[in-house]
């Protein structure tokens, strides 16, 4: 049985949750909205750890398993854009304990730009998915 596929939606959500209130923070002046971002990339965060570490788990499997090259192959660009999409929000994350989590015009931007790459890889690993 694979597990990365169930905990990898956490991330997904909490990531993209996190970008929903960078943007009613964006709008509003009450700091519960970027405290709550501010939890819910780092939640994501861990979430993605977990995840990360069943994917290379669930990968292993598969291999020893015999899944074709094409899976795996494919599986990589996937990975790429996850990766990065980490290293965003890593990054997001950094940037708001630094600065005491204020609101940033450059941090909502870069909280959009893990938005999208988290969206291409959900898209990406349902592919993926449906071709196992």
């Amino acid at each position: 049985m694979l597990i990365h596929p169930l905990v990898v939606h956490f991330p997904i959500a909490l990531w993209l949750a996190g970008t929903l209130f960078d943007v009613l923070a964006w709008r509003r002046s009450d700091p519960i909205f970027r405290r709550s971002a501010y939890w819910l990339v780092g939640l994501g965060l861990l979430g993605a750890a977990v995840s990360i570490t069943f994917g290379w788990v669930d990968l292993l499997a598969a291999e020893r398993e015999g899944v074709g090259t094409g899976v795996v192959i494919r599986h990589q660009t996937h990975s790429m854009v996850a990766y990065v999409a980490t290293a965003v929000y890593t990054g997001n994350f950094i940037w708001r304990w630094r600065v005491e989590n204020r609101f940033a015009t450059g941090l909502l931007i870069l909280s959009a730009v893990g938005a999208v790459l988290i969206a291409i890889t959900a898209f990406l690993g349902a592919e993926v998915r449906q071709i196992m």
